[in-house]
This record gives structure tokens, C-alpha cells and sequence, in this order.
């Protein structure tokens, strides 16, 4: 009786890993969209993922197990947000709940992560620094204007331009074109 047990944890363990790693990325995007703050993204996937482990024995295999760990990352980030009060952005539980569904419903996330690596090279060196100011050094936009003798709203302008044309970039090359 022992070994079935221990067969059965070892296939469970085996079975959530290869489901973990196939998912990962996107519930770490989803969690990323809502912090926007790696550090803070890294600790709630941590929680996340001990949270998913903790509750893999109730996942049954006709659950769709990209939704399970979404609702789980959400309530994680909601958490997140009642314990850091202090924090600038905050979200209604409706609207994690549709970034939770549109999350669910997109393309796999690898895909899109290529291609916007791809994109990513194929900016204007200076749309490269605005971004790597940003999202790599996490830089207020006051801080990156004046680091590129903008003020904040040309900084905020030119960044959403750059979103957009990532965007665009990525759009086309999923649909099979190759231009920026």
C-alpha cells in the first residue's frame, strides 16, 4: 500500500510540473499585467504556485488547468493588494476578473513573448532605451523624461507609441508578416 502511495504522489508530482511549466509564463504575465512589478510578480508566483500544489489533489483532468491556476493568481494578487494597502494601482475584483478571462482566452503566451522579443530588436535605439528605462531599471516616467530630456507627458506619449507599435508588430507577425 505504501509504494501505490508513493507511485501515485510521484505520477501527481510528475503530472503538475509538466502542467506548471506549460502554463507558467502566462500566469506570470497575468500577475506581471497586475503589479507591474517583478519582484512583487516573483512572490505572488511563489504563492501561487504553493497554493496550486496545496490544491492539486482536488484538479480534476477534465478542468481546464490554465483557468484553475488564472483564478488562483487572481485571488493571489487580490490578496497581495489587501496586505499592501499602501500601494498605487488597484483593481477591482470584476476587472481581474475579465483580465483573468482574456488572459485564459489569448494566444499561448510563448508564442507572443517570441515574437515581441523579435519586435523588441527591431526598435529605434532610443525606443529600446525608453523601454529598458522602464521595464528592466523600473523607472517613473519623470525619471526616464529627464533622463532623455523629455518632459513626463512627452515620455508618457512616446512610451505608448512604442506599446503600440509592439503591438502592431506583434499582430502582424503572428498574422505571417515580417515588418516593422
Amino acid at each position: 500500500m505504501e509504494k501505490f502511495n508513493e507511485d501515485k504522489r510521484s505520477e501527481d508530482t510528475n503530472r503538475f510540473l509538466r502542467l506548471l511549466m506549460k502554463h507558467e509564463k502566462r500566469v506570470y504575465a497575468f500577475i506581471l499585467s497586475m503589479v507591474s512589478n517583478s519582484n512583487d510578480a516573483d512572490d505572488i508566483m511563489q504563492e501561487v504556485t504553493t497554493v496550486m500544489w496545496k490544491k492539486f489533489p482536488n484538479y480534476k483532468e477534465t478542468m481546464n488547468f490554465s483557468s484553475w491556476a488564472m483564478t488562483i493568481a487572481k485571488y493571489q494578487v487580490l490578496s497581495f493588494y489587501k496586505k499592501n494597502k499602501n500601494r498605487k494601482v488597484k483593481f477591482s475584483s470584476n476587472l481581474l476578473e475579465l483580465l483573468e478571462q482574456d488572459y485564459c482566452n489569448a494566444e499561448p503566451v510563448d508564442e507572443r513573448t517570441e515574437l515581441l522579443e523579435v519586435c523588441l530588436k527591431e526598435l529605434k535605439t532610443l525606443d529600446k532605451d525608453i523601454i529598458r528605462l522602464r521595464y528592466e531599471d523600473n523607472l517613473t516616467l519623470k525619471s526616464i523624461g529627464a533622463k532623455i530630456s523629455k518632459s513626463t507627458r512627452a515620455t508618457h506619449y512616446a512610451l505608448a507609441r512604442i506599446h503600440k507599435l509592439l503591438m502592431n508588430c506583434v499582430r502582424r507577425k503572428m498574422a505571417g508578416q515580417n515588418e516593422l
